[in-house]
Order: structure tokens, then C-alpha cells, then sequence
């Protein structure tokens, strides 16, 4: 084989090469984490404040995952009076698997979802509520059974 194939044969493997790149990259989508990250983020002292707030306490918020149930404990100074309570599951991989519901502790500071709800995973577990007018804010990863 002369060097005038190998050269036809190298530009016909490069164009083959970019021809899948192209097909390849536009099969990708491109979720985002949060749709309003910009108007989040010139609000981000009040996360840090909620954080701020929640390590101050003498209890420790815990995320635990049975096999139906998931379960969320507030530290009793922070369960009093809750306003506003929000509980984000939010799905790196897939936004549409996403889930939001509101923070609704009983008088011991639990709330228990179901397990159902969620599917199999790892989440990101964003909490913020105010409590006796404080702010408090937990985000943690959780891998849904």
C-alpha cells in the first residue's frame, strides 16, 4: 500500500471520529442542578447563616433510610414552631426524580417519607426552615435504598 491510501485512510478515520464525537455529544442533555441558581446565589448569606445556626445546637440533624421508610430527626431546639420547613431531594442524574416536600416535623422532631417515593440513588438532601425566627439550613448526601 502506497502512502497516498494511508493518507485517505487517516482522513477517513477522522472524519468517522468526528462524526461520532458529534452524534455522541448531542445524545448528552443538559440538565441543571437548579433552574434559579443565579437569584440563589446573591441569597446564599441566609445558607450560610442556617448553617451557621444548626451547628450551634447540641444535636445534630439525622437522615436515616429503612426499608420503607426514611427518616428525618430535627434537633428538638430547632423544632419548635417550624415555618416554612422545606425538604428538597434532589436527583443529580435526573431531574425529573427530583423531590420536594414540606417540612412537617411531629412534636419529637421527626418526619418520616416514604420510601416509595424515592427511587434507588444517590440525592443531595437540601433542609431549610425557620424556627423562633432562625434560620436553619442542612445539605447532605443520601443514597436512597
Amino acid at each position: 500500500m502506497n502512502w497516498g491510501y494511508r493518507i485517505m485512510l487517516v482522513y477517513i478515520a477522522f472524519v468517522l471520529a468526528m462524526l461520532g464525537m458529534v452524534y455522541v455529544s448531542s445524545r448528552q442533555t443538559n440538565e441543571m442542578q437548579d433552574e434559579n441558581y443565579y437569584v440563589k446565589e446573591l441569597a446564599y448569606q441566609q445558607v450560610i447563616d442556617g448553617k451557621n445556626n444548626l451547628q450551634q445546637l447540641d444535636e445534630e440533624l439525622s437522615l436515616t433510610d429503612s426499608a420503607d421508610m426514611v427518616k428525618i430527626r430535627i434537633p428538638a431546639a430547632a423544632a419548635q414552631n417550624i415555618t416554612d420547613g422545606k425538604i428538597y431531594f434532589l436527583r443529580p442524574s435526573d431531574e425529573k426524580k427530583d423531590l420536594h416536600l414540606a417540612l412537617k416535623p411531629d412534636a419529637e422532631g421527626i418526619q418520616l417519607i416514604p420510601g416509595s417515593l424515592l427511587s434507588k440513588g444517590l440525592y443531595t438532601v437540601q433542609l431549610s426552615w425557620k424556627s423562633n425566627n432562625q434560620l436553619f439550613y442542612s445539605e447532605q448526601s443520601f443514597n436512597a435504598q
